[in-house]
């Protein structure tokens, strides 16, 4: 052996017995937070374990899908550590992650810029379904239409807005560009019928090519308070309210919520488009904690689950530590409850960062949402797990069993190449990219 080859050997050993340790170091925690497989005796007498149910999702972000091989290593890692669930970004930065015809025929680009060639989201199916993890496309950027630090267009904001310079959002100022790291996000206009259009058919044309379990869409909410002041926003509040304009005051009362409706109405059509395609499909969505939701973006989840437009909600109960994490997680129980007629947790799965609170806490945390017999947790995200050596703890304790999802979903299939191709709203089909 070489003299790097024994170095390499050594920093093997080293990393094992870091583990060894760590995992150790957990005992007491993983004693009283792991959850035992239940024995159940069948008609021959013999005692077998049931299947455990829960969501053990994760997202992966675009970090993750650089090659075919890192995203193969990356789901075998995952399934390793007992996950089932692959939350997977498909809309980021104002482009699609798969060759989308919907894209194309708006702006003559059919995939991100960066994945050209490839088929990100079909490469994620394909290795997912080969470990036995489902896949939800998850649509981060939501409303988001373009960012000025990618590849953003003749006019510096996003292609689709060198098409449709009318898309974009404004504040009371007129300004469209709203502050994100390393330049600008530029927004769609929430209440246009073409802009919500154009999403709706971005989803669809997913649900329908794509082996998937459902849709998570994200960012269904205002950038800030101060938004909203497009002209075919005023122009709509003015037929409704009178002719009387949208208040200067963006933190107006009546103006939240006349876009705050406006936004539960969207999401009810997007689960509407979404259950034409098939009624097995999940809809679901990561909404930012209510009510810090409403005052500061006037988004209202708790009214989505009301409704019945999501199938199950992902509110990003980020918090530092379990304590904390626990409060805020009674809080949004609470708010859900006091809404329903018939109260119901059956669909809410909490969100849970994983980039601050150590190992031993997020083991902790979901412990606590197990405790309260939620159906199961979303993790952020995968690249975090993986750099905190979270998966061994995780796998070793609250995850050393495998779990199947819950709602009845059964075996994840591979990729289903002759799935139909998408109607239009012009008549014409967008056929499938192979």
């Amino acid at each position: 052996m070489t003299a790097r080859g024994a170095g390499r050997e050594r920093n093997r050993r080293g990393a094992f017995f870091e583990s060894v340790i760590l995992v150790v170091s957990f005992l007491p925690v993983l004693f009283l937070n792991s959850q035992c497989q239940p024995l159940v005796v069948s008609d021959d007498g013999a005692a077998r374990a049931e299947t455990m149910t829960e969501v053990r999702a994760v997202w992966l972000d675009r970090s993750s899908l650089a090659s075919r091989s890192e995203i193969r290593s990356t789901v075998e890692q995952l399934a390793a550590a007992n996950f089932n669930l692959v939350l997977v970004n498909v809309w980021s930065r104002g482009y699609p992650l798969w060759p989308s015809r919907v894209f194309e025929s708006e702006v003559g680009l059919p995939v991100d810029p960066g994945y050209v060639g490839r088929d990100p989201l079909a490469e994620v199916i394909e290795e997912s379904s080969r470990v036995g993890l489902f896949v939800m496309p998850w649509f981060e950027y939501g409303f988001i239409g373009g960012y000025s630090g990618y590849f953003p267009g003749a006019g510096g904001r996003g292609p689709i807005f060198d098409r449709h310079p009318e898309w974009l959002a404004r504040t009371r100022s007129g300004a469209s560009g709203f502050t994100a790291p390393g330049g600008s996000f530029y927004w769609m206009v929430h209440t246009r019928p073409d802009v919500q259009e154009f999403l709706l058919s971005l989803v669809e044309e997913v649900a329908r090519n794509y082996q998937v379990v459902g849709i998570q869409f994200d960012r269904a909410r205002y950038p800030q308070l101060d938004c909203g002041y497009d002209d075919y926003s005023i122009s709509l509040y003015r037929q409704e309210n009178s002719g009387n304009g949208p208040p200067d005051n963006p933190a107006d009362p009546v103006w939240m919520r006349w876009r705050a409706a406006g936004l539960n109405r969207f999401i009810s059509l997007l689960h509407q488009r979404v259950k034409s395609v098939s009624g097995r499909l999940l809809v679901s969505n990561a909404p930012i904690v209510y009510p810090y939701s409403y005052v500061n973006f006037v988004q209202e989840y708790p009214a989505w689950v009301v409704a019945g437009a999501v199938d199950f909600v992902v509110p990003q109960v980020y918090r530092r530590d379990s304590q904390q994490f626990e409060a805020e997680l009674g809080r949004q129980i609470a708010q859900i409850e006091q809404g329903a007629s018939v109260p119901s947790l059956v669909g809410l799965v909490p969100g849970i960062d994983s980039t601050n609170p150590t190992v031993e806490e997020l083991v902790r945390m979901v412990g606590e949402v197990r405790r309260r017999n939620l159906p199961g947790v979303a993790i952020w995200y995968y690249r975090s797990l993986l750099d905190k050596g979270a998966l061994a703890v995780l796998r070793a304790s609250v995850f050393s069993q495998p779990a199947a999802l819950p709602w009845g979903i059964g075996v994840p299939r591979p990729l289903n190449r002759a799935a139909p191709s998408l109607p239009r709203p012009d008549g014409r089909r967008v056929q499938r990219v192979p």
